[in-house]
């Protein structure tokens, strides 16, 4: 007859090889998951904006999520071409993310022809939402919009606004001149702090930039209008963009057009390869933001709301909404 504590035992013996081998595998499958070796945010802009700003806010606390070091690379050029075609040749296992804007990535593809598709990206993470502003001197005599658009008709050519070149702010700036029946010179930088301080600058007469990415400038500027549904806590003088038009007979195509959706993004072809990784990447992407340094910089900039921190899945259909009324403006 077979001694039941020696089935017992041998029982447990076995379970316990199991449970050692099970973990083992994890262990081997998160290895497998996301290679070795440091992770590369390629910035798409130039140092000193609002991405670059966010991306070096994130990295020290992925950095110890990940446990592997995480830095921080700026490529500008082209409305982010130059940050995108990077990371497509260099993110392939994961460890090079792409921080960008949308529409501006959408843009690119479509007002220009790159080695690449908009397809070839995927969205691990939207960060923030931050409607347009227009910003002027805090000391100029314009107030609103109707008083620039006043000032540009009295001075047809003459005058200047600054955007950072090949983004939705320059789609914006366009998109104005063009339905206000405006000659003003639009002016291109390799990104927004140096639109920004040519403002500053007194080079233009006032710069399209970002509501929270220019609230740096707070104390030398303020908002002729900010393209949101609603007013901003941070330029509270600026009038939303559909009411700042309604008085000059025209209508924003939607009351948050053309905002800024600050994202992370990776090779399409990653998430597909390797999805486990890919969900372990995004997931500390998410968790990041939740650490003390990163809530302390939304309480103090006043950004909760603009916060989002959500998978990229989560609005796909929404920025899909947004990319054919682009396409249909080119």
């Amino acid at each position: 007859m077979t001694d039941a504590r020696n089935i017992s035992r041998r029982t447990a013996l076995g379970g316990t090889a199991a449970l050692v081998g099970y973990l083992a595998f994890l262990s081997g499958l998160r290895a497998q998951t996301l290679p070795a070796g440091p992770l590369q945010i390629v910035v798409g802009y130039g140092p000193g904006g609002g991405t670059d700003t966010m991306a070096r806010l994130i990295a020290p606390s992925l950095q110890k999520i990940l446990n592997r070091p995480v830095t921080v690379q700026n490529a500008p050029g082209g409305g982010g071409q130059v940050g995108a075609t990077t990371v497509l040749r260099d993110g392939q296992e994961g460890l090079a993310v792409l921080a960008l804007n949308e529409p501006d990535l959408f843009m690119g593809t479509v007002f220009a022809t790159p080695p690449y598709k908009h397809a070839d990206f995927q969205t691990i993470m939207v960060d923030l939402v931050d409607p347009r502003v227009m910003l002027v001197q805090q000391d100029s005599p314009l107030n609103a919009l109707s008083d620039l658009v006043a000032k540009v008709r009295a001075e047809p050519g003459r005058l200047a606004v600054s955007v950072a070149q090949g983004s939705a702010q320059e789609l914006l700036a366009k998109w104005l001149a063009a339905k206000l029946d405006l000659r003003f010179r639009i002016v291109g930088y390799p990104g927004g702090a140096q639109a920004a301080n040519a403002l500053l600058a007194g080079d233009v007469i006032a710069n399209i930039g970002d509501d929270f990415a220019r609230y740096n400038l707070r104390a030398k500027t303020k908002a002729l209008f900010v393209g949101a549904q609603s007013k901003s806590p941070r330029w509270p003088e600026a009038q939303t963009l559909p009411f700042a038009l309604a008085p000059l007979g025209a209508t924003p195509p939607s009351t948050d057009f053309l905002s800024r959706y600050g994202i992370y993004a990776v090779p399409a072809a990653f998430k597909t390869k390797n999805p486990e990784g890919y969900k372990l990447l995004q997931k500390a992407f998410i968790e990041a933001r939740k650490a003390p340094d990163f809530q302390a910089y939304i309480d103090k900039n006043k950004l909760a709301d603009l916060s989002l921190g959500k998978p990229g899945e989560d609005l796909q259909a929404s920025l899909a909404q947004d990319f054919s009324e682009i396409a249909a403006l080119k």
